[in-house]
């Protein structure tokens, strides 16, 4: 799964500081995980921010609370495509 992180000044000051942490802390936590986590300057909705992209997926407006949530369920649907795929 690849997680792109809205690193512009925007979205971390609206919170991608403890999105970040959290991440970092989730993929730590989890090695059998095939986590890919980068940041980007911007992912272009600034006012909605922050953002986080997971496989192609935008989330506006993300919060910490719902964050690990997120990475579970879209790490459940990717694992369901492959299995479908096999």
């Amino acid at each position: 799964m690849k997680i792109e992180l809205c690193m512009g000044s925007s979205c971390f000051s609206r919170g991608n500081s403890q999105l970040l942490e959290q991440i970092e802390a989730y993929i730590e936590d989890h090695p059998e995980l095939a986590l890919d986590l980068s940041g980007h300057l911007c992912l272009g909705d600034c006012s909605q921010g922050p953002n986080i992209r997971i496989d192609g997926t935008v989330y506006r407006g993300m919060k910490p609370d719902e964050l690990i949530d997120m990475i579970r369920s879209c790490s459940e649907e990717t694992d369901s495509v492959n299995v479908q795929r096999s």
